[in-house]
């Protein structure tokens, strides 16, 4: 199990079952709604001076369901509620790819990527670009494949239960503790609640 960071930098976000509800895959901004409390919690990371990075897979754009104008349209929306609200992401690193699809078109064979979590290569990415160490970082998503992207990475994990609630059976890997959303994540990363 990774440690919790003694010094933390930077609070690593899944965007869809974390940030907002997941139904299917956001395909237009009238689809995307936050989960309650979420919006207050990126807020509060915000005040405490970490950095607040999005990293979240977006196979729909391999899929051919989206272009990247529709994601963005959809980023934009997420932006504005976050804004008039006081919070802001400090960036954001998406993976616009998927193994068995490329532009709308099925693949004949598999192609993988570094940068689809389980692998690690968003979370390096983030934390490259801002000068921040794996140590210093903790990630919180509701999927197996995030989960398994940090202990690759080699960062703290946060499992929250909304979204997939970590059932969505990609991988074994489990968080290195849950908690029931991103509001209780944020409390309990500020002292305010216990870990389960």
């Amino acid at each position: 199990m990774v440690k919790k960071p003694e010094k933390l930098r930077a609070v690593l976000i899944d965007r869809d079952g974390v940030i907002n509800e997941e139904p299917g895959p956001i395909l237009k901004p009238e689809a995307f709604r936050f989960v309650p409390g979420s919006i207050e919690a990126v807020a509060r990371i915000n005040q405490a001076g970490w950095l607040c990075l999005l990293v979240t897979n977006q196979a729909a754009l391999a899929r051919g369901q989206m272009n990247l104008g529709e994601f963005s349209a959809v980023t934009r929306k997420m932006n504005r509620e976050l804004f008039r609200s006081g919070a802001r992401m400090d960036a954001m690193y998406f993976c616009p790819h998927h193994p068995d699809w490329d532009a709308g078109k099925k693949r004949s064979s598999p192609k993988n990527c570094g940068c689809r979590k389980p692998e690690p290569g968003l979370l390096e990415k983030a934390c490259r670009a801002h000068g921040i160490l794996p140590s210093e970082t903790v990630m919180i998503g509701d999927t197996t494949k995030d989960f398994e992207a940090s202990r690759r990475f080699g960062c703290f994990s946060i499992g929250v239960r909304t979204g997939h609630g970590g059932q969505d059976g990609t991988c074994s890997t489990k968080p290195d503790c849950w908690q029931d959303d991103l509001a209780s994540a944020v409390d309990w990363l500020m002292g305010g609640e216990t870990m389960t």
